[in-house]
């Protein structure tokens, strides 16, 4: 970007001195001089103390601008202050141009900015220490007649990235050749390439090496003529001549991972899913190159960023629109500064106004002041929502070197780097033209002290630009192919779902974003024969650019291994029917079920029905026959127990009792059984018969007739750990059942299932149906900072997940509100991993009802009534009971 002064030494090579009257400013208003010829100057002599003097001078010649040509200048530096304004008017609003007071170098020229061409000037003194002034020449320029901008060709380019199978350059050649000027030549072309970057040729043909990912660049040229009436640089274009250019973002992948492991004999299904991915127009925000800002009292420092034809014509500002300043800046007397951002219609938010005194901008303030950049650090400005560069905290003492510059810091405080409120607040800059330059301007007002601004940026919510372009394109097809001798790819069959605002960025405007997804899923295998074998998923977009993911699946020659368990046993004559877990490495699914005689079982399924088996303990074994990946058999065995139901021999009181004694219930059955039961039909509790077969219950200080019911008699079994039998949903669901991983391992598409915005509720059915109030342990990562999921057990929602860090696994409990054997995860935001779970209970084995009744008879105690008083003689008795 072009860095403006508000300061231009005109280093004179031809002097012209007109001979015209002398105008003065003595103290007060003198008035509006029309006139292109003269002499300015501050008065006879020296000028006066304590003089608050106001002047403008406009064109005599209409369309013309006033230039001042100041030959001499001296006055008390920092004190004594001549102020400009590009006016008819001293202080107009938005039209400040700069401010001198000391002896700046000589000459310096001020050339009006002002559509009216004239210049205002205010000049304020003190008290004392008077000094000569300054002496000026007055003429008139003519404004140059604008050149035009122009490109030989504007079309959009369409670019393939770097990552694509088929990237294309993105080295560019532009062709200027086609701008004119109504007057001299064209010297001078100035290029933004929209990346960050600018440039300037001399010529009307260059090129330029764009970033190779994905990316949108606005190309904006403009030139300038030999003509330097009003600016030493040439005649700059008014229109900017623009071309985009696009490089494709690549689509996102998910669904397989990259890597997956078989055992010999084992088929796998490789889930490809491509979705478009949308990129932005980036608008220009940080400015390449530094501004020093060395010792200058009441000078001024000033840099623009261009962003002319970025905002819809005549766009204006609004509350919805105020903008985000940041600025890397090192300085050792903040108190020295005022920081202005000046819109381009001339409006001007002060956004610091000198707070600090001694206190810093940077981390390492050069105590040198030798113009010598020291460390900056970077600030950032909002309207609302920031801290107030005048409260607590906001500064520290701790300083740190840079790269840049390794000497002493100046001790002192230092502003800390965040995002801080504008002093003045922005509503200043309602109505402004967003359209063009837009500029921050550094004043500084003390002797002394120095800085360095490093860069700076503005960024304005991105539904303000209303030329910003936007890119999502659309995925036109997804394969699959192999070679290598691994199993062949199936027919396939490819589903597309349309996505709205797809990211990885927000989309400008709501709605407006629309890509797809492509899906296209395959089963491949069995794999007989060890060795690494790859599957490419190729995708290919409406800009024929084709991107690669790879599926590598490594088969493993080793024989499978299994493990059979029936949780729960001993198991009921009364028992349902009861599932085996079976698990393994391999195909291990592939082998046949046996039991001795008496237990009822399926060979296929490994089912056992206990209301058809004889008690008794049995090995059940699990046999996988050899095969071609294995030559021996696999053998898994387990052992389960069927018990007849525990029983309740007799149910004896001591009875009758007294009223308020202790009634007390004897239970005679089943060692280690547990016994349901009510008092007078209230609430059911429970009792544990010992090892020797009987247990007390005791009501205390009972006064009525008490009933002990016995309802049930029940074996307790032993603790369960189970896990995820099966899931669905997601992407990758098989990866969330079995043993969850280590907390703190990392997440990844390897070990764990996911939910996102396309794929949102993973539902896992456990190995067991788990009673109310089972605590449930669920593996769980976020994969990005917006993931968020609400679990259920079936019916009602018992919990949530949105914890950092990404992508490293945690444990979470939940508890279920009823007896389930389902978890359902659904994805309220972002990507969210899931592990698997895991539970331990105890199940009730087995149980058999009960319709058993013991009452405790209750009699009343007697009572003693107290008799009406007497009068008695004296040696006589009387007793009333």
């Amino acid at each position: 970007m072009k860095i403006k002064y508000s300061l231009i030494f005109l280093f004179l090579l031809v002097s012209f001195i007109s001979f015209g009257q002398t105008y003065n400013m003595p103290n007060g208003s003198n008035g509006t001089i029309t006139t292109c010829s003269g002499t300015f100057r501050d008065g006879a002599g020296d000028y006066g103390s304590s003089q608050n003097s106001t002047i403008t001078f406009c064109p005599s010649t209409p369309g013309d601008k006033i230039r001042i040509t100041f030959t001499s200048f001296a006055t008390e530096d920092g004190f004594d202050i001549l102020e400009v304004w590009n006016s008819n008017t001293a202080g107009a609003a938005g039209t400040g141009a700069d401010a001198f007071t000391g002896t700046p170098a000589l000459p310096f020229v001020i050339t009006s900015t002002s559509p009216d061409g004239c210049i205002s000037f205010r000049f304020r003194s003190d008290g004392s220490f008077e000094d000569a002034g300054w002496s000026a020449t007055i003429s008139c320029v003519t404004p140059c007649s604008p050149p035009t901008a122009a490109l030989t060709v504007t079309t959009p380019l369409n670019i393939c990235p770097s990552t694509a199978l088929n990237p294309g350059s993105t080295n560019v050649s532009f062709n200027a050749s086609a701008s004119t000027t109504p007057s001299g030549s064209l010297v001078r072309y100035e290029w933004d390439w929209g990346d960050g970057t600018t440039s300037v040729t001399n010529t009307a043909t260059t090129s330029h090496t764009f970033p190779t990912t994905g990316g949108i660049y606005l190309v904006r040229l403009k030139v300038r003529n030999n003509i330097t009436t009003t600016d030493p640089l040439g005649c700059q274009s008014i229109n900017a001549a623009t071309r985009l250019i696009r490089v494709s973002p690549a689509p996102s992948f998910t669904g397989t991972s990259t890597t997956v492991n078989l055992n010999c004999g084992e088929s796998t299904t490789l889930n490809g899913i491509a979705v478009s991915q949308t990129v932005n127009q980036s608008p220009p925000t940080v400015l390449a190159g530094v501004t020093s800002l060395p010792n200058g009292v009441g000078v001024s420092y000033s840099s623009g960023l261009d962003f002319s034809g970025l905002f819809s014509p005549g766009a204006t500002m609004t509350s919805a629109c105020y903008p985000t300043l940041t600025f890397n800046l090192e300085h050792s007397y903040s108190g020295d500064l005022d920081i202005e951002l000046v819109a381009p219609s001339g409006e001007v938010v002060k956004v610091y106004d000198s707070h600090g005194g001694g206190t810093k901008f940077g981390t390492c303030a050069n105590q040198n002041d030798d113009t010598v950049p020291g460390c900056g650090t970077t600030y950032t400005v909002v309207n609302t929502g920031g801290v107030a560069w005048t409260a607590a905290g906001v500064t520290t003492t701790t300083t740190s070197t840079c790269a840049g510059y390794t000497g002493a810091c100046e001790t002192g405080s230092y502003y800390i780097s965040q995002t801080y409120n504008s002093t003045n607040p922005f509503t200043a800059f309602n109505g402004a033209q967003l359209n063009g330059v837009w500029t921050i301007r550094i004043s500084d007002n003390l002797n002394l002290d120095d800085g360095t601004l490093f860069n700076w940026s503005l960024t304005f919510p991105s539904s303000c630009y209303g030329s910003v372009d936007t890119i999502t394109p659309d995925l036109s097809s997804a394969v699959w192919t192999t070679s290598g001798g691994a199993p062949s790819v199936p027919a396939q069959t490819t589903t597309t779902t349309v996505v709205n605002n797809p990211g990885p960025v927000a989309c400008p405007t709501a709605g407006a974003c629309v890509g797809n997804q492509l899906t296209n899923n395959i089963t491949v295998g069995p794999f007989n024969t060890a060795g690494t074998f790859t599957y490419n998923f190729t995708v290919t977009d409406e800009n024929g650019c084709q991107f690669l993911r790879s599926a590598t699946v490594n088969v493993s020659g080793a024989c499978a291994t299994a493990n059979i368990a029936y949780a729960g046993s001993p198991f009921c004559t009364t028992s349902a029917p009861v599932n085996v877990n079976l698990t393994g490495t391999g195909a291990f699914s592939t082998g046949v079920f046996s039991a001795p005689a008496g237990l009822s079982i399926n060979t296929t399924t490994g089912q056992i029905t206990p209301s058809t088996s004889t008690p008794g303990t049995y090995t059940v074994t699990y046999t996988i026959v050899p095969n071609a990946c294995c030559a021996v058999p696999v053998v898994a065995t387990t052992s389960v127990t069927i018990s007849a139901g525990p029983t309740i021999s007799s149910l004896t009181s001591t009875s009758p009792i007294c009223s308020g004694s202790n009634a007390v219930f004897n239970l005679t059955g089943t060692p280690n059984s547990i016994v349901s039961y009510n008092i007078n039909g209230g609430t059911t509790v429970t009792t544990t018969l010992n090892a020797l077969g009987t247990a007390s219950v005791t009501v205390p200080s009972v006064i009525a007739n008490t009933t002990l019911n016995a309802t049930l008699v029940s074996l307790a079994g032993t603790p369960v750990t189970g896990y995820g039998l099966s899931a669905t949903g997601g992407i990758n669901p098989g990866n969330s059942t079995g043993i969850i991983s280590a907390s703190g391992a990392a997440a990844n598409a390897i070990n764990c299932a996911y939910v996102d915005n396309t794929n949102t509720t993973l539902t896992i059915t456990l190995q067991n149906t788990v009673p109310a109030g089972t605590t449930i342990t669920i593996s769980i990562a976020r994969d990005t900072n917006a993931g968020v999921v609400t679990i259920s057990d079936g019916v009602a929602t018992i919990g949530t997940f949105n914890a950092a860090p990404n992508d490293v696994l945690q444990y979470i409990n939940v508890t279920t509100t009823v007896a389930t054997n389902t978890i359902v995860i659904t994805r309220t935001a972002g990507v969210v991993w899931i592990d698997g779970v895991q539970y331990v209970f105890t199940p009730t084995s087995c149980s058999t009802a009960l319709s058993l009744s013991n009452t405790v008879n209750v009699t009343p105690q007697n009572t003693i009534a107290s008799g009406t008083s007497q009068t008695v003689c004296i040696n006589s008795a009387i007793t009333n009971i």
